[in-house]
């Protein structure tokens, strides 16, 4: 009988909503009424399997389960916390994730940046490593199988329990659990699913995952075997690693630590300007301005100030009495013309005394860009917050500062939006997160260069058109 919301199962935990379903399970969202606690729960659905086949699967999928339970402490893994079986049928209890798939993301807003891709493969990497150690196999990573969260977690789930019927093809010895077009070739010949197996499905994910296509066509399973993929355009600096990645000899893919170490190693080309700076073990490029700076551009921004105002005081002065009053030119066009000439040059020069006085105890905004984020700070309000590139879809740089638009799911919180005084942008839903309003201000050149630099397709300005969404 197919379970139903209000159902309890196992004494323990009362279905609730129907998250999602496929060839071989439904998952669920349920209450554990015993802590009170909100869960994910996934029921096997066997009934249409040949009965030679369902015992087999319901043993590897309580295997599996258990697996991934032993697994629960990495934090790029989605935590199983139960596995019970009622009435012959496997139901498997784990965290209820607020998010989406990989998949839902690609097809939702097509391919992502070199920047957040990258983000990706290292949690990955770390997650298929800490899986690959316990002696695991997953045997089935594609963008399904992972979990994206607004607070940016990359979560791997789905352990091999319950795969759709199109997604399997039997050989002459076993069953081949796996997906078309992310299986590893050697499976479909038989081979047993191995770590480089699952290091051949990232390939495919991450490929995938900045180029919007698959490497090889559906069809072709074997294709792998036989010749290389289109080199990713996209991919940047991922490229070796998904090329690797992706080599039809198991023998000559990376592993987890391998690849991870692939993927911070940097070719050694000249750096893009600006140069980059070593801080804390990672590249990133500090703008701000130096004393020298600050001082000319506040003297500058305060004479320009004193050269407006001066203009009005003098005009003023000029059509005045004053002139008549103070000076006893026989002329009397001559007594305006210097008394306007006296006021303007009064109030420039108070002016740019105003601004060396004020340049003296000035300090410089700063903006950190690396390949995480960008951090702010701003002196004028004594605050500093940094943002994400796996939260942002767009950055922009333009007349009124830098705009983001974050990605769906990704937006700040309200109150942090309050507290560094962010505002959405209507109707293009940006948020102005920096402005040169105030003195001294940044240059706009070196943070133009240092989000090329850093931001990668993510970045778009007037020179630079939209990034690929």
């Amino acid at each position: 009988m197919d379970a139903v919301a209000g159902q309890l199962i196992a004494g323990r935990y009362r279905l609730a909503q129907l998250l999602g379903s496929g060839g071989f399970g439904r998952v669920w969202s349920a209450e554990d009424i015993v802590l009170g606690v909100w869960v994910a729960i996934k029921e096997l659905s066997l009934g249409h399997v040949p009965p030679g086949e369902r015992q087999e699967l319901l043993v590897r999928a309580a295997r599996e389960a258990r697996h991934a339970a032993r697994l629960r402490d990495h934090p790029h893994i989605v935590t199983v916390y139960d596995v019970v079986e009622v009435d012959a049928a496997t139901w498997i209890i784990m965290r209820l994730v607020e998010g989406h798939s990989l998949a839902e993301q690609l097809r939702m807003n097509g391919s992502l940046t070199e920047t957040r891709t990258r983000a990706i493969a290292q949690a990955l990497l770390d997650a298929l490593r800490f899986v690959h150690e316990a002696d695991i196999t997953h045997r089935d990573v594609k963008p399904a199988n992972i979990m994206l969260t607004p607070q940016g977690e990359v979560l791997l789930t789905d352990f091999g329990i319950a795969v759709d019927r199109t997604d399997t093809r039997l050989t002459q010895t076993d069953l081949v659990v796996g997906t078309p077009g992310y299986t590893a070739p050697e499976r479909w010949m038989g081979a047993e699913p191995s770590g480089a197996s699952d290091l051949y499905s990232l390939g495919v994910t991450l490929y995938e995952a900045i180029e919007g296509r698959l490497p090889f066509p559906l069809d072709e399973p074997l294709a792998a075997l036989r010749r290389s993929p289109t080199p990713p355009r996209h991919a940047g600096r991922l490229a070796p690693l998904i090329t690797r990645l992706l080599d039809g000899d198991p023998a000559r893919r990376p592993t987890p630590t391998e690849g991870i170490a692939l993927l911070d190693h940097h070719p050694d080309t000249p750096p893009t300007k600006p140069e980059r700076e070593k801080g804390n073990g990672k590249e990133q490029t500090t703008v701000s301005l130096g004393s020298s700076e600050i001082f000319s551009q506040v003297v500058k921004g305060h004479a320009q100030n004193g050269a407006v105002v001066g203009a009005f005081a003098g005009l003023a002065a000029g059509i005045s009495n004053l002139g008549q009053s103070i000076f006893e030119f026989p002329n009397a066009t001559r007594n305006h013309v210097t008394a306007g000439v006296c006021g303007f040059v009064i109030m420039l020069i108070f002016w740019v005394l105003k601004g060396i006085f004020q340049a003296d105890s000035a300090k410089s905004d700063i903006i950190t860009v690396n390949d995480d984020g960008l951090t702010v700070t701003r002196n004028d309000v004594k605050q500093t917050f940094t943002i994400k590139w796996s939260a942002v879809d767009r950055i922009g740089l333009g007349i009124l500062g830098v705009r983001v638009w974050f990605r769906e799911g990704s937006e700040p919180s309200r109150d942090w939006l309050d507290k560094h005084q962010i505002r959405k942008q209507l109707p293009d839903k940006s948020f102005i997160v920096y402005r040169d309003d105030h003195e001294p201000h940044i240059p706009v050149e070196r943070l133009d260069e240092a989000l090329r630099t850093f931001a990668g397709p993510c970045y778009e300005d007037a020179t630079n058109p939209p990034g690929r969404r």
